[in-house]
Protein backbone atom coordinates (compact mmCIF):
# COMPACT_ATOMS: atom_id res chain seq x y z
CA UNK A 1 0.00 0.00 0.00
CA UNK A 2 1.29 3.63 -0.99
CA UNK A 3 2.49 5.60 1.92
CA UNK A 4 0.20 8.79 2.21
CA UNK A 5 -1.71 10.12 4.88
CA UNK A 6 -4.97 8.63 3.74
CA UNK A 7 -3.58 5.30 3.22
CA UNK A 8 -1.60 4.61 5.79
CA UNK A 9 -4.63 5.26 8.43
CA UNK A 10 -6.74 2.05 6.03
CA UNK A 11 -6.40 -1.77 7.53
CA UNK A 12 -4.56 -3.93 6.48
CA UNK A 13 -6.99 -5.70 4.14
CA UNK A 14 -6.59 -2.84 1.54
CA UNK A 15 -2.93 -3.35 1.07
CA UNK A 16 -1.90 -4.35 -2.57
CA UNK A 17 -4.92 -3.23 -4.06
CA UNK A 18 -4.93 -0.58 -7.04
CA UNK A 19 -8.13 0.82 -6.77
CA UNK A 20 -7.41 1.45 -2.98
CA UNK A 21 -3.98 2.90 -3.70
CA UNK A 22 -5.25 5.23 -6.38
CA UNK A 23 -7.91 6.37 -4.40
CA UNK A 24 -6.02 7.48 -1.30
CA UNK A 25 -3.33 9.07 -3.65
CA UNK A 26 -6.10 11.66 -5.43
CA UNK A 27 -7.57 11.80 -1.44
CA UNK A 28 -4.60 12.19 -0.10
CA UNK A 29 -3.83 15.30 -2.73
CA UNK A 30 -7.03 16.89 -2.47
CA UNK A 31 -6.35 16.97 1.64
CA UNK A 32 -2.87 18.56 0.95
CA UNK A 33 -4.59 21.12 -1.19
CA UNK A 34 -7.27 22.05 1.34
CA UNK A 35 -4.79 22.24 4.52
CA UNK A 36 -2.65 24.58 1.61
CA UNK A 37 -6.49 26.86 1.42
CA UNK A 38 -6.96 26.76 5.02
CA UNK A 39 -3.68 28.05 6.21
CA UNK A 40 -3.80 31.21 3.35
CA UNK A 41 -7.61 31.93 5.01
CA UNK A 42 -6.03 32.22 8.70
CA UNK A 43 -3.49 34.17 6.97
CA UNK A 44 -5.21 36.64 5.03
CA UNK A 45 -7.74 37.07 8.01
CA UNK A 46 -4.60 39.02 9.96
CA UNK A 47 -3.67 42.75 8.46
CA UNK A 48 -0.34 42.19 9.17
CA UNK A 49 -0.08 38.83 7.00
CA UNK A 50 -2.40 39.68 4.77
CA UNK A 51 -1.58 39.60 0.95
CA UNK A 52 -1.59 42.80 -1.29
CA UNK A 53 -5.26 41.99 -2.83
CA UNK A 54 -6.77 41.36 0.43
CA UNK A 55 -4.96 44.92 2.27
CA UNK A 56 -6.52 46.44 -1.42
CA UNK A 57 -9.93 44.64 -0.56
CA UNK A 58 -9.98 46.09 3.05
CA UNK A 59 -8.97 49.98 1.96
CA UNK A 60 -12.12 49.62 -0.07
CA UNK A 61 -14.27 49.34 2.81
CA UNK A 62 -12.57 52.50 4.34
CA UNK A 63 -12.76 54.39 1.39
CA UNK A 64 -9.17 54.38 1.01
CA UNK A 65 -7.29 55.06 -2.25
CA UNK A 66 -3.67 53.69 -2.28
CA UNK A 67 -1.00 54.66 -4.10
CA UNK A 68 1.50 51.29 -4.26
CA UNK A 69 4.21 53.65 -6.43
CA UNK A 70 4.51 56.24 -2.80
CA UNK A 71 2.89 53.90 -0.09
CA UNK A 72 4.45 51.06 0.96
CA UNK A 73 2.94 47.84 1.93
CA UNK A 74 3.77 48.06 5.56
CA UNK A 75 2.47 51.53 5.74
CA UNK A 76 -0.83 50.85 4.45
CA UNK A 77 -1.00 47.82 6.78
CA UNK A 78 -0.85 50.46 9.72
CA UNK A 79 -3.07 52.87 7.99
CA UNK A 80 -5.29 49.82 8.12
CA UNK A 81 -5.38 49.36 11.84
CA UNK A 82 -5.34 52.59 12.95
CA UNK A 83 -8.44 53.03 10.55
CA UNK A 84 -10.26 50.19 12.36
CA UNK A 85 -8.88 51.52 15.97
CA UNK A 86 -10.40 55.07 15.54
CA UNK A 87 -13.88 54.43 17.15
CA UNK A 88 -15.26 56.46 20.09
CA UNK A 89 -14.92 57.36 22.64
CA UNK A 90 -11.31 57.55 22.48
CA UNK A 91 -8.89 57.99 25.84
CA UNK A 92 -5.90 60.26 25.54
CA UNK A 93 -4.11 56.57 26.60
CA UNK A 94 -5.96 55.25 23.72
CA UNK A 95 -4.71 58.41 21.54
CA UNK A 96 -1.34 57.36 22.17
CA UNK A 97 -1.56 53.74 21.44
CA UNK A 98 -2.99 55.28 17.91
CA UNK A 99 -0.51 57.55 17.05
CA UNK A 100 2.66 55.36 18.35
CA UNK A 101 0.80 52.25 15.95
CA UNK A 102 1.58 55.24 13.30
CA UNK A 103 4.49 56.90 13.57
CA UNK A 104 6.55 54.42 16.34
CA UNK A 105 6.69 55.10 19.59
CA UNK A 106 8.27 58.13 20.84
CA UNK A 107 8.17 59.95 17.50
CA UNK A 108 5.43 62.81 18.50
CA UNK A 109 4.86 64.66 21.69
CA UNK A 110 1.54 66.29 23.02
CA UNK A 111 1.07 69.41 24.66
CA UNK A 112 -2.34 68.99 26.35
CA UNK A 113 -3.84 72.42 28.10
CA UNK A 114 -7.28 71.18 29.95
CA UNK A 115 -8.00 74.97 30.84
CA UNK A 116 -8.08 75.93 27.56
CA UNK A 117 -9.22 72.33 25.90
CA UNK A 118 -6.58 72.68 23.63
CA UNK A 119 -3.90 70.28 22.49
CA UNK A 120 -1.04 70.33 20.29
CA UNK A 121 0.85 67.53 18.76
CA UNK A 122 4.30 68.01 17.33
CA UNK A 123 5.40 65.27 14.69
CA UNK A 124 8.82 64.80 13.04
CA UNK A 125 8.80 66.00 9.65
CA UNK A 126 7.92 63.40 7.11
CA UNK A 127 6.48 62.77 3.94
CA UNK A 128 2.70 64.39 2.51
CA UNK A 129 1.65 60.55 2.39
CA UNK A 130 1.56 60.17 6.28
CA UNK A 131 1.53 63.47 7.10
CA UNK A 132 -2.14 63.63 5.28
CA UNK A 133 -2.58 60.58 7.64
CA UNK A 134 -1.69 61.83 10.54
CA UNK A 135 -4.05 65.09 10.16
CA UNK A 136 -6.95 62.46 9.24
CA UNK A 137 -6.39 60.33 12.06
CA UNK A 138 -6.62 63.24 14.77
CA UNK A 139 -9.35 65.13 13.13
CA UNK A 140 -11.20 61.70 13.87
CA UNK A 141 -10.32 61.05 17.10
CA UNK A 142 -10.04 64.16 18.95
CA UNK A 143 -13.13 65.11 20.75
CA UNK A 144 -15.29 68.69 19.55
CA UNK A 145 -14.50 70.37 22.14
CA UNK A 146 -10.72 70.50 21.73
CA UNK A 147 -9.34 73.13 19.84
CA UNK A 148 -6.70 70.60 17.25
CA UNK A 149 -2.88 71.61 16.56
CA UNK A 150 -0.63 69.96 14.54
CA UNK A 151 3.41 71.01 14.01
CA UNK A 152 6.19 69.31 12.26
CA UNK A 153 9.37 69.55 13.33
CA UNK A 154 12.49 69.73 10.85
CA UNK A 155 16.01 69.27 11.92
CA UNK A 156 19.02 71.09 10.20
CA UNK A 157 22.17 71.25 10.28
CA UNK A 158 24.83 74.74 9.82
CA UNK A 159 28.54 74.09 10.14
CA UNK A 160 30.53 76.90 11.29
CA UNK A 161 34.21 78.34 11.62
CA UNK A 162 34.31 77.58 15.63
CA UNK A 163 34.83 75.45 17.86
CA UNK A 164 32.04 76.02 20.35
CA UNK A 165 28.20 74.05 20.02
CA UNK A 166 25.21 75.62 20.03
CA UNK A 167 21.61 74.84 19.87
CA UNK A 168 18.39 76.88 18.68
CA UNK A 169 15.00 76.15 18.55
CA UNK A 170 12.72 78.10 15.88
CA UNK A 171 9.20 77.94 15.71
CA UNK A 172 7.18 79.25 12.41
CA UNK A 173 3.79 79.22 11.66
CA UNK A 174 2.87 78.55 7.50
CA UNK A 175 -0.56 78.33 6.23
CA UNK A 176 0.09 74.78 4.57
CA UNK A 177 2.86 71.95 4.89
CA UNK A 178 3.48 69.27 2.41
CA UNK A 179 6.94 67.65 1.80
CA UNK A 180 9.46 69.07 4.15
CA UNK A 181 12.68 68.80 3.18
CA UNK A 182 16.21 69.88 3.75
CA UNK A 183 18.39 70.69 1.05
CA UNK A 184 20.80 73.95 2.16
CA UNK A 185 24.52 72.66 3.96
CA UNK A 186 26.46 75.59 4.52
CA UNK A 187 30.28 74.57 5.23
CA UNK A 188 32.74 77.05 6.26
CA UNK A 189 36.20 75.82 7.48
CA UNK A 190 36.43 72.79 10.09
CA UNK A 191 35.45 73.14 13.68
CA UNK A 192 32.29 73.25 15.39
CA UNK A 193 28.30 71.92 14.50
CA UNK A 194 25.67 73.93 14.78
CA UNK A 195 22.31 72.21 15.40
CA UNK A 196 18.84 74.14 15.23
CA UNK A 197 15.25 72.39 15.75
CA UNK A 198 12.33 74.30 13.84
CA UNK A 199 8.86 73.27 14.40
CA UNK A 200 5.88 74.22 11.78
CA UNK A 201 2.78 75.29 12.91
CA UNK A 202 0.02 75.61 11.07
CA UNK A 203 -2.84 78.20 12.04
Amino acid sequence: MLDNRVARNLPDIYDGIKETDELTKIAAIELDDLDVARKRVEVEQFIMTASEKFIRMRERGYDIRADPTTESLEFRRRRLIVRQSTRLPITQRKVHEILTELVGDSNFEEYLEVENCSTTFVFEATDATLNQEIDFTLEQIIPLNMDLKIARRLMTQLYLPSYLSTGSEITLYPMNIDNLESYILNTSLVGLQTASTITFTPF
